[in-house]
């Protein structure tokens, strides 16, 4: 029995050493500057995995789930999520077998563990991508109005929209600095906004995207545009927080009627009480 859990615990380190070090390298092959030919086919919309195809250490990545999210960034967080339940329930399915639990917890709490990490990790990505959204609503009505006074004072659009992504900072200013880059590498203007639209994720952007693709289609006076924007953007910002103030308030009424409320009732009943009881003493 000893053995064994020597053999498994040999095994799990091996494996944990293994998938470590296909994480590392990969990770530094992704921080590394691509080159010019990947640079160019990226531009293009095309993909230059196929050069490497025969590439076996391509092959043992490509089989792992790390990909570019919708907002164009590794999900190496997914990995550790996984990795960290997996090594957790690796752990205490040895600590099991070696004070002479069955085998069995050698598979099933590493999966367990595994599944766990999957759960948690989207939850913190689902709570990330909230936060972003609430940020980017936040940020709209600004960016809008400087694009509008951009626009109004004679800037064509790419311009502004390049100076407004470096004078706006978050995820809202990120997507429009990697909107221009798109579009100055040969990409049309309605698909770059449209990525900004998705990689955002928020609806407002999205309405924005659309009202920007209209006017630019049908040659209405884009400044105006933009100004309702604005003020549409302040408008829906204004009754968000009316709503949420709405919440606030229903959500004070627990203190209020759970603990204030007979803390008081009590203080006026106490000297009542007190006197009923010493008549009746």
């Amino acid at each position: 029995m000893v053995l064994n859990g020597i053999g498994a615990l040999g095994a799990l380190l091996g494996l944990a050493m293994s998938v470590g070090l296909i994480v590392a390298v990969q990770r530094v092959r992704a921080i590394t500057r691509p080159s010019l030919a990947s640079r160019t086919l990226a531009s293009l919309g095309l993909d230059d995995t196929s050069s490497g195809s025969g590439d076996p250490f391509r092959f043992v990545v490509s089989l792992l789930p790390i990909r570019r999210s919708t907002a164009g960034v590794a999900s190496f967080q997914r990995l550790g999520w996984v990795g960290a339940g997996v090594g957790i329930g690796a752990t205490l399915a040895v600590l099991a077998t070696s004070r002479g639990d069955s085998p069995l917890l050698l598979v099933v709490l590493p999966v367990f563990g595994g599944v766990v990490g999957v759960l948690v990790e989207r939850q913190v990505r689902s709570r990330r991508a909230a936060r972003v959204r609430t940020q980017v609503a936040q940020q709209l009505p600004g960016a809008a109005e400087l694009l509008a006074f951009s626009v109004a004072a004679g800037e064509s659009i790419i311009p502004a929209l390049a100076r407004v992504g470096r004078a706006t900072g978050g995820e809202l200013g990120r997507s429009l600095r990697e909107c221009v880059a798109d579009v100055r590498t040969g990409e049309t203007l309605e698909a770059a906004l449209r990525r900004v639209a998705t990689s955002t994720g928020s609806p407002e952007v999205e309405r924005f995207v659309d009202r920007i693709t209209i006017s630019l289609e049908r040659g209405t006076p884009l400044s105006d545009v933009l100004r309702a924007q604005a003020a549409d953007a302040r408008a829906h910002q204004r009754n968000t927080l009316i709503e949420i103030a709405g919440r606030k308030d229903v959500a004070m009424l627990i203190p209020v009627v759970f603990l204030i409320l007979p803390t008081v009732v009590l203080i006026a009943l106490f000297p009542g009480l007190r006197a009923l009881t010493q008549i009746a003493g």
